[in-house]
């Protein structure tokens, strides 16, 4: 009888235990899911994180571009399906860029844009989304970080050649002139 017991005990322990190890992996999983959630917006004066990206970034200083939503999750946003608006391109990558502009949506829930570009005379097409916001108080500005998408191989080769050009022109410019 004692043996039953302690079987029925321990299987109760167990259980228990297992129950703590769900509940906590859940509870991880929704404070990461927040943490993505808030981490999509921010203001000039957090803390910035160190640039921990994969790929090398371009500064452009500036590029004129058209920026047209192509797809907004929230549904209260659906009449900005389409629109348009001109911005500037701060920086860019051969995965994502930086556009400022004074167009200020909700990023909460997923943005994607379709971007139209020209760096040194190469037009891009470029459809990515949005996956931060950063709203720069002294020039009213908001700066919004795009992750490009479903870019084909050929893009991506066309994007990287056009962007090594661009960093070796401004190699060459600051050894002409001494500027590192």
């Amino acid at each position: 009888m004692f043996t039953i017991e302690l079987i029925v005990i321990s299987q109760i322990i167990t259980s228990v235990i297992a129950l703590i190890v769900i509940f906590a992996f859940y509870y991880r999983y929704l404070k990461r899911k927040e943490s993505k959630r808030i981490s999509r917006t921010s203001t000039d004066s957090e803390k910035s994180e160190p640039n921990a990206r994969d790929h090398f970034r371009i500064t452009l200083y500036q590029q004129p571009c058209l920026i047209t939503l192509i797809h907004l999750e929230n549904p209260h946003l659906s009449q900005l399906k389409n629109k348009q608006f001109y911005g500037y391109v701060d920086n860019v990558s051969t995965s994502g860029l930086k556009f400022l502009c004074n167009f200020n949506f909700p990023v909460k829930d997923r943005v994607m844009i379709k971007l139209n570009i020209s760096v040194k005379s190469y037009h891009f097409t470029l459809k990515g989304e949005i996956i931060r916001k950063e709203e720069h108080r002294q020039n009213k500005q908001i700066a919004y970080g795009v992750l490009f998408e479903n870019m084909t191989e050929k893009e991506k080769i066309r994007i990287t050649k056009v962007l090594n050009k661009v960093m070796m022109e401004k190699k060459k410019k600051s050894i002409r002139y001494g500027v590192r």
